[in-house]
């Protein structure tokens, strides 16, 4: 491993700085990161409305729905709205590269995104759609705000400003500096998206249904689930829409196997939510526990303190303060194991359940994704074959994340290095 580290650092490492560096993928980085804190409030509190166990407490909870509610709000307010903070992150890091009003582009970059959304109109009033206020919505916050930021460049280069006389205070003048390229951007999007109906969300969800209508219980279908569910992270969409397609075929499956489970006949299928939230997505999407574990023991202060703040959540599947902190998003040192650790899971997995080695998941409904992985591996197979399974894989995780974390722990500690003697020189 430690040779594969080294070969990694000298060959792949001199283009993925210069990959990172680049300053539109250098704002979307810094963008996410800026948004680490809401990202773990939020997990706090959605682990702690849904822990799934002991009963004595899910049962507390499911007859005090009040409660459950209340703890949902700062889970709603923070990754339920995380797309609007990115937008405005990411646009005020692109502004500040540009020497431009940083403040004035995190808003326009807001504002050019929640456009995208638009407000519908009912009997009693006007609301606006959530549903890509959150995860959904991050790769049409990611677009608006680099082209907000694009167009305010522009205008600033070419000197189409409303210019204020000089007796007016400087951040005022600012303001109406913004005008053009404001006026300009949100004219476009709203042109674009509900002139011309052309909705990037929906875009996406129709370009990729036809790749998902697949046979669930072919091997074809994981594969192809994991693969886009890499790219999508890499390039900051939540892939959560790939589970709204394929979830009507993985309940008809589910049903079945219980049926089956309940005359003592032969499971069916494979092609159920388990095969990915349980035996795949082993601490969350990519299969992160292992890389949270090695963070939590990094020599890495700032590594360090990351993944023992993420730690809790990723023993629940909850994985977005490590995908959002490290981050994975256009992160060309993680994107292999992302996509190649889940991939050698996948044909693990479908090998042990169709031979038989694994037992079948006979009750596959009756772990929800949160579900510790260990634990909805005996759930929903009724077998300790299923825990096994989950080790094998967890185990196959951490031997591929472990060269690419190597990488990211020198990084790291370099930087943590130049900090320190900066101090000291000063």
């Amino acid at each position: 491993m430690n040779k594969l580290s080294a070969m990694l650092d000298a060959k792949l490492v001199p283009i993925m700085s210069k990959v990172s560096n680049q300053r539109h993928l250098s704002a979307i980085r810094d963008g996410l990161v800026a948004t680490i804190p809401l990202t773990i409030i939020g997990a706090i509190f959605l682990l702690i409305a849904t822990f799934p166990f002991p009963q004595a407490y899910v049962d507390f909870m499911a007859n005090n729905p009040a409660l459950t509610n209340a703890l949902m709000i700062p889970f709603t307010l923070t990754i339920g709205l995380l797309s609007i903070y990115v937008s405005f992150s990411i646009g005020y890091q692109l502004a500040k590269t540009y020497h431009i009003s940083p403040l004035i582009g995190g808003i326009a970059a807001t504002l050019c995104f929640l456009t995208t959304i638009g407000v519908t109109s009912i009997e009693d009033g006007s609301y606006i759609n959530k549903a890509y206020l959150g995860g959904e919505g991050m790769f049409s916050a990611i677009i608006t705000s680099v082209f907000a930021v694009e167009v305010m460049r522009f205008c600033d280069k070419h000197n189409l400003r409303i210019k204020m006389p000089d007796s007016i205070p400087q951040n005022i003048g600012s303001s109406f500096d913004a005008l053009i390229p404001i006026t300009i951007s949100v004219s476009v999007v709203t042109i674009v998206v509900h002139l011309l109906g052309f909705d990037i969300n929906t875009v996406i969800a129709s370009a990729l249904t036809p790749l998902l209508s697949a046979s669930a219980d072919s091997l074809l279908l994981p594969i192809i689930y994991v693969v886009l569910t890499a790219l999508m992270w890499f390039g900051g969409i939540h892939p959560g829409v790939l589970k709204a397609i394929v979830l009507p075929i993985w309940t008809i499956n589910a049903v079945a196997n219980m049926d089956a489970f309940v005359a003592g006949t032969p499971i069916p299928h494979v092609g159920v939510e388990p095969f990915i939230f349980t035996f795949l997505w082993i601490g969350g999407g990519g299969g992160t526990l292992a890389l949270c574990l090695m963070m939590c023991f990094s020599k890495s202060q700032s590594i360090k303190s990351l993944g023992r703040l993420s730690i809790a959540p990723s023993l629940f599947n909850i994985n977005e303060p490590i995908l959002f902190g490290v981050p994975f998003i256009l992160n060309p040192t993680f994107f292999i194991p992302l996509l190649l650790g889940p991939l050698v899971n996948v044909f693990i997995t479908y090998f042990a359940f169709t031979t038989g080695i694994a037992a079948g998941m006979g009750n596959p409904l009756a772990a929800a994704w949160n579900f510790p992985s260990f634990l909805a591996g005996f759930l929903c197979t009724n077998s300790w074959t299923g825990v096994a399974l989950v080790v094998v894989n967890f185990l196959v995780y951490f031997a591929i994340y472990y060269p690419f974390f190597k990488i990211y722990e020198k990084k790291s500690l370099q930087e943590e290095g130049r900090l320190e003697n900066e101090k000291v020189s000063a």
